[in-house]
């Protein structure tokens, strides 16, 4: 005999069977299905172990729309800083313009990552926008099929959308403006995690420089994975350094800024003893006059939330040109 329940109550079989497998209560499954936070870690995983095992495809707007779309698109970060603010801004206000609305998830770890990621398949989530990552690239591509994400870094992908900038021709610009405008032999270099993208094209620049211009010693290069304090600690590094460069070039405007209120604190002048750079043309580059490189990172928002929106409604994707251009300023 073939079934006739409507699938409203299909669904809420569903949803008991679920609570009976993970052996918790139905309450307590919708809060997971429903993205609350107010649940155990250890309670989550059985709940979506459950929903894995048994098939349960749940969508939280189901009963309401036939289209089933959340209309919700996830944020996601590892930490916060300047950029993330930036970003937030920037796709918050599209994504409103066109209907959809933003949850931020700031993961302290692989796991709290794997849960977010599992809201796309739990269809909690609609999309991702990814600003970092705890999780190989390879492990998140496995959940690109259950709904669209983007990214600002950079990665190639055939399922994961990046509008990335290419930091390798870029800091060779700056590095050839530095040797055509100042009498340095010695460059500085503030650089983010060495297993990140945009570190390793700059690196793969500073070496080529280097095998170009060998008279110019690029040695004094400290990493940080996280820009909050970078800065401070860069400098800290630069006053016990003997003989340290009269150049340095910071990976974001905001580590730029924080390195040189530091020296300024330890009676260093900047530009004088020292002149420095920094990357993204923030609010910090254009307060404290920074010479930077101007990313156009609303443009890179722009292009990540257009695609992910575009995708969903099965619309064409058209994506906007980003050309960098570097930035001269004088007071620093």
């Amino acid at each position: 005999m073939i079934s006739t329940l409507p699938k409203e109550e299909k669904q809420l079989t569903n949803i008991f069977d679920v609570a009976k497998k993970a052996n918790v209560s139905k309450s307590t499954v919708s809060r997971v299905f429903s993205g609350s936070r107010h649940v155990s870690e250890k309670s989550r995983q059985k709940i979506i172990a459950a929903a894995d095992e048994l098939g349960y495809m749940p969508n939280i707007l189901a009963r309401q729309m036939r289209q089933q779309k959340t209309n919700i698109i996830g944020f996601v970060a590892t930490s916060y800083y300047p950029a993330v603010g930036y970003l937030l801004s920037y796709i918050t206000h599209i994504a409103e313009e066109k209907g959809y609305s933003v949850n931020v998830y700031f993961t302290k770890d692989k796991e709290q990552e794997l849960n977010v990621l599992n809201y796309l398949k739990l269809h909690v989530l609609d999309g991702l926008f990814l600003v970092s990552t705890r999780n190989g690239w390879n492990t998140i591509k496995e959940f690109a099929k259950y709904g669209p994400i983007s990214t600002w870094r950079r990665i190639d992908s055939c399922s994961i959308y990046s509008s990335y900038i290419d930091h390798h021709p870029l800091y060779k610009q700056i590095l050839l403006y530095i040797l055509n405008t100042y009498d340095v032999d010695n460059i500085g270099h503030i650089l983010n995690d060495r297993k990140k993208s945009n570190t390793k094209a700059r690196i793969k620049a500073i070496n080529e420089f280097e095998h170009d211009y060998p008279c110019v010693n690029n040695d004094w290069q400290l990493f940080f994975p996280e820009q909050g304090g970078a800065g401070k600690q860069a400098a800290l590094t630069y006053l016990k350094t003997i003989n340290p460069p009269k150049v340095v070039l910071a990976y974001s405007d905001y580590v730029a800024a924080d390195f040189i209120s530091t020296l300024r604190e330890h009676q260093v002048n900047v530009p004088r003893d020292v002149k420095v750079f920094g990357f993204d043309n923030s609010d910090f580059g254009k307060y404290m006059n920074i010479s930077t490189v101007d990313t156009h990172m609303e443009i890179q928002a722009i292009n990540c939330i257009n695609n992910i929106i575009s995708r969903l409604e099965n619309k064409k994707f058209e994506e906007i040109k980003i050309t960098p251009r570097l930035i001269i300023r004088t007071t620093c």
